[in-house]
């Protein structure tokens, strides 16, 4: 099977997208809505769209769901962008379904988190795991979801790697959304060539740049991909403090907007503002009331954030908003 070569896409970083599921006000799907978010992630020329994650939330789909969303991806993203499957699942039987679904519908690769109820315990699980999935799609390049404040699996990604790199034909990296860097360094010396490490914790993107990763999947491109994309500008041009106060921004940006109803709902919301409104998220996730909405406007807009186009100046820094929250995608 062919290679990921997303990473060659820029000289630094290529970012790819977390996409979101956009939802009813009675909490179906609006699967008219994705066209729109093709479009917008084409416009600042994302390469893929990772559908039914964290941001999508997978979780809270069923199968046909889930299989009704990729395949309405596939259709509008066809000739402009990737489309890379999440079919993780607490059942593996469901899992191998997705993953079989996926290869039929026609995406570049699938992805999956480890089973998050009754969980693996060592590495050697989540690879055996892993191996019964991408038996059902064995033409698919496959991607491990690494996020345990999400799964609570615990199992180092970089031991993953080393456990599934030969268990598992068709491995192809890991999304590592987690703040760990040692381990995720480790996973950078251990992938090599072979595989590819995709960041995926907005926060530290800049560190990392540093540390040597060269692809990055998040929802905070959403919403933020022209302050991303100014940061990784300012990283080839070597303009180390610039490159550090976009990053310091997009903590302030991500803070801002996770604090009005939790992270997911925020991010939906703030996306909402600059490109396709996709809805409320699905229970027991909460959404924005009118006066948060307002609210997310004013920081959004004090922080430079709105009115922004790929790949434009973000306008002067203001003072740093402070409130506690993660970021995955």
């Amino acid at each position: 099977m062919d290679a990921l070569h997303y990473a060659a896409a820029r000289p630094v970083m290529t970012l790819l997208t977390a996409v979101f599921t956009p939802f009813q006000p009675d909490g179906g799907l609006a699967l008219e809505v994705v066209e729109r978010q093709a479009d917008a992630l084409a416009a600042w020329n994302c390469p893929a769209a990772y559908v039914g994650g964290t941001a999508g939330e997978g979780a809270s789909l069923s199968t046909a769901e889930r299989m009704l969303l990729l395949e309405r991806w596939c259709e509008v993203a066809a000739g402009r962008l990737d489309v890379i499957a999440h079919v993780g699942h607490t059942s593996l039987a469901e899992a191998r379904t997705l993953a079989e679904h996926a290869q039929r519908t026609g995406v570049r690769a699938i992805s999956a988190v480890p089973p998050y109820f009754h969980r693996p315990q060592d590495a050697t699980a989540v690879a055996e795991f892993i191996a019964r999935i991408t038996e059902a799609a064995p033409e698919l390049p496959f991607i491990y979801y690494h996020i345990p404040s999400v799964t609570g699996v615990t199992v180092p990604a970089s031991a993953v790697l080393e456990a599934a790199r030969d268990r598992v034909p068709s491995f192809a990296g890991i999304k590592f959304a987690h703040g760990d860097l040692a381990d995720f360094q480790r996973c950078l010396r251990l992938a090599g060539d072979q595989h590819e490490l995709y960041f995926g914790n907005a926060r530290l993107v800049l560190a990392a740049v540093g540390l040597g990763a060269r692809a990055a999947i998040g929802s905070a491109y959403n919403f933020a991909a022209p302050l991303f994309l100014r940061m990784l500008e300012h990283v080839e041009r070597g303009e180390r403090e610039a490159a550090l106060e976009c990053q310091l921004r997009a903590q302030d940006a991500i803070d801002a907007v996770s604090g009005h109803a939790g992270e997911l709902a925020g991010f939906k919301a703030a996306s909402a503002l600059v490109g396709p409104d996709c809805g409320p998220c699905r229970p027991p996730l909460g959404s924005l009331d009118d006066r948060q909405r307002d609210r997310l406007r004013a920081d959004l807009t004090r922080l430079g954030l709105l009115g922004a186009t790929p790949g434009a100046t973000p306008g002067p820094a203001p003072g740093p908003v402070r409130v506690a929250g993660e970021v995955a995608g």
